[in-house]
Parts: C-alpha cells; sequence; structure tokens
C-alpha cells in the first residue's frame, strides 16, 4: 500500500520554522522600540506640582521600561501576554523544525505505517483507522493554537480597555482642575495611546503566527482525505460481500 511519493509536492524547507521565532522576536522587539520612542517637547511649560514634574521626566525618558510604566497596571498582564505568546510561538516553531510535522513525507509515512499494522478486512474499516491515526497526528499540530488565538484576541481588548481608563482619568483632571491646560489631560490620554499600542504590539505577531500554523493545519488535513482515499483504494468495500 505504499504511495508513490514523487507525486508529492516539494518538501518545504525546514529552516521556515526558524524563521518564524527570529520574524516573532524582531516584531516584539520593534513594537517595543517605537513604543520607546516617544517624546515630548522640550518647550513645554514645567509645572509647579512635584507630581507633574516627575511625570514629565518620565516622559521625557524614552526607554521602553518607561513607556510601559507610563501605561499603567494594565501593561503588566499585556506583557505577560506577549511572553506567554512568544513562548508557544518558540515552542511550536521548534517542534515543526525537529519533527517536520509539516511536512507531506511525513504524514504519508505516519498513514502507511498504520495501514500496514491494520487487520481491517473491508475499506470502511481501514478509512476509519486511519482517520483516527491522522485526527492523533493533528492533534500534535493543533497544541497550542488555541491559546495563541485567545491571546491575540484577548491583547487588543486590554489595550482598549486602557484607552477608557485613560479617557477616564483625562476628564476626571479636567473636571478637578480651576484652570485647563495640555498637561492636565495629558497623562491620561498618554495611558490610553501607550495600552492601546501595547495591546496591538502583542496580538500582531501573535495571531500573524496562529494563521501560519493554523494554515500548516488545514493543509495537513486537506492532504490526509487524498492519502486516505490512495491508502484504502485497493481494499473492497463491505457491500462487495453482501
Amino acid at each position: 500500500m505504499k504511495l508513490n511519493v514523487k507525486s508529492c509536492n516539494k518538501v518545504e524547507n525546514k529552516y521556515i520554522f526558524l524563521k518564524i521565532v527570529v520574524l516573532a522576536v524582531v516584531l516584539l522587539i520593534f513594537s517595543g522600540s517605537i513604543l520607546g520612542q516617544e517624546n515630548v517637547p522640550e518647550d513645554s511649560v514645567v509645572e509647579t506640582s512635584s507630581v507633574n514634574h516627575s511625570q514629565e521626566v518620565e516622559m521625557k525618558n524614552g526607554s521602553l521600561y518607561s513607556t510601559l510604566k507610563q501605561g499603567g497596571l494594565l501593561m503588566l498582564p499585556l506583557v505577560l501576554l506577549g511572553v506567554f505568546g512568544l513562548t508557544i510561538i518558540i515552542e511550536r516553531a521548534i517542534f515543526f523544525f525537529r519533527t517536520g510535522a509539516a511536512d507531506k513525507k511525513k504524514l504519508i509515512s505516519h498513514l502507511e505505517e498504520t495501514a500496514s499494522k491494520s487487520q481491517a478486512k473491508y475499506r470502511e474499516e481501514l478509512e476509519d483507522e486511519l482517520r483516527a491515526a491522522s485526527q492523533i497526528y493533528f492533534n500534535k499540530i493543533e497544541k497550542g493554537l488555541v491559546l495563541l488565538n485567545g491571546i491575540g484576541n484577548i491583547a487588543p481588548l486590554l489595550g482598549f480597555l486602557g484607552t477608557v481608563v485613560g479617557m477616564i482619568s483625562a476628564f476626571a483632571a479636567i473636571a478637578a482642575a480651576s484652570t485647563v491646560n495640555a498637561k492636565i489631560v495629558a497623562v491620561g490620554i498618554q495611558i490610553a495611546l501607550v495600552t492601546t499600542a501595547g495591546g496591538l504590539s502583542v496580538a500582531v505577531p501573535v495571531l500573524g503566527a496562529f494563521h501560519l500554523f493554523n494554515h500548516i493545519l488545514q493543509k495537513s488535513m486537506a492532504q490526509s482525505d487524498e492519502i486516505i482515499m490512495k491508502l484504502s483504494a485497493k481494499t473492497k468495500r463491505m457491500s462487495e460481500d453482501v
């Protein structure tokens, strides 16, 4: 029941998965560097309040840490989500690189081994066994994808929540001030912008990796149907003995 491997598509380069890791790291670092480049004009008028002065110093500091600090408490779960998402991406990339699970030849070999050990007399029985074996194969590929999708969807929502919190803070400052100027609302608006940018910076690479891995999964599922049909083609149907 061996299939003609020559008819398979050309095997994709396994090093593409290492490139995924590099791309994810570069995206997160690049996103952080963009956030860290925010500045406040130097000709701004300095408030006499010590709190406003310390906030101004932080706003002029272009480090990533200070930018994350300016985003408030909501930046903590965003950072944790980013680290968790990157961990899953790296783990999945290493899995694909080491096992070659995305390679069609690997899937063919797995199903051929199952077919050779099968004691099925009829095509329907053999197809059921092969589909069960392919599902086990797909479960290994699918591992972690649900979490990636969840992180990619939750991160921008947390960012938008930060936007709402920042705007509430800005309007509260306006309501409490006797005279209104730009610096009164600057902190609240900054929180809104930083958290929104943070949520999107986490979501973009995570969702990008999710769709890539999901594409590999869907492609393998489509290929398995074709392989199962070829492997069971020479086995007689149950209806032929009726």
